[in-house]
């Protein structure tokens, strides 16, 4: 690893969502990792969404994803809401303690 600093890009997919166009998967993730790119080296990219609630041709989409480096966090709601919210704060809280050891 270089002198470069780490970058973690925590992606809420349901608030911010691309078109359901397949084939975009492998440009969003690129798209987004250029652009973390330039604040230093990503070592971490996850997408956090409810798996069941996404229409069914968004499957290509997220196997692009991931394919591309995007973990893809499954949330499921059960009837709940901010389940993607709370689910991105305990990673993002996680991944800050590991960065103050």
């Amino acid at each position: 690893m270089t002198d470069r600093e780490k970058v973690a890009v925590f992606w809420d997919f349901e608030n911010c969502c691309p078109p359901s166009t397949q084939g975009l998967g492998y440009d969003i993730a690129n798209n987004i990792g250029r652009i973390a790119r330039i604040f230093g080296c990503v070592t971490t990219f996850k997408a956090y969404l409810d798996i069941s609630s996404q229409p069914s041709k968004s499957t290509a989409l997220r196997s692009e994803l991931q394919l591309s480096g995007v973990s893809v966090v499954d949330c499921p709601h059960n009837g709940k809401k901010d389940v993607v919210d709370k689910m991105a704060i305990g990673t993002l809280v996680k991944h800050f303690r590991s960065l103050l050891r």
